[in-house]
């Protein structure tokens, strides 16, 4: 039976959710307008919402997140059309960074470990391997472009890994998000009941 209390919960994660998908559209069209250099490489922290959607609310609610948001950003974009390769590897974005924790949910491992191994999995599977494939597919990238996309991800994640955790590490942010999730860190999570 549901309560009052759960129908809430899940009002705050859909409108968390339509909150991080708009972020990744808004990312996204400014990134392949402003900031690519060609048709293949460019520098978007667009799956930085897609990350934390999957990594507080699950695989799905990740995925969900990621493919509305390539699909919206595409048809916003300077050159509005769809690869539905690449909106795989976006909602691939959001499975394993929603799956990786869940793996870890039973086991001591630390926050930050968690958060490290959904970020590197999401953009090496998602980002690098999959949107690459896509890219060769349909665009005609070079396969040496893998590589490059492999470095821009690199940096990419690793800057997104930091900006994510200071984030969910913030006690008044941990407050609001506490009662949705159990993903935060748990001395966050204690410190956000006080």
């Amino acid at each position: 039976m549901r309560t009052a209390s759960n129908g809430s919960h899940t009002v705050r994660k859909i409108t968390l959710c339509a909150m991080l998908m708009a972020l990744s559209v808004v990312i996204g069209v400014a990134c392949k307008n402003w900031f690519t250099w060609n048709l293949y490489y460019r520098v978007t922290f667009e799956n930085f919402p897609v990350i934390i959607s999957g990594f507080l609310f699950g695989p799905l609610w990740g995925a969900a997140v990621g493919a509305g948001a390539d699909v919206v950003s595409c048809l916003l974009s300077t050159n509005p059309s769809v690869n539905f390769v690449i909106t795989i590897g976006a909602a691939t974005v959001g499975i394993l960074s929603g799956l990786i924790p869940l793996l870890f949910r039973r086991t001591r491992a630390p926050f930050s470990l968690k958060l490290a191994l959904a970020v590197a999995s999401a953009h090496l599977f998602g980002q690098v391997v999959i949107k690459s494939i896509g890219k060769i597919m349909y665009f005609g990238m070079p396969v040496y472009g893998i590589f490059i996309g492999l470095a821009i991800s690199a940096v990419v994640g690793t800057a997104e890994f930091f900006f994510i955790r200071l984030l969910l590490s913030n006690a008044e942010i941990a407050s609001h998000l506490s009662d949705i999730t159990d993903m935060l860190p748990r001395k966050t999570k204690e410190d956000a009941g006080k």
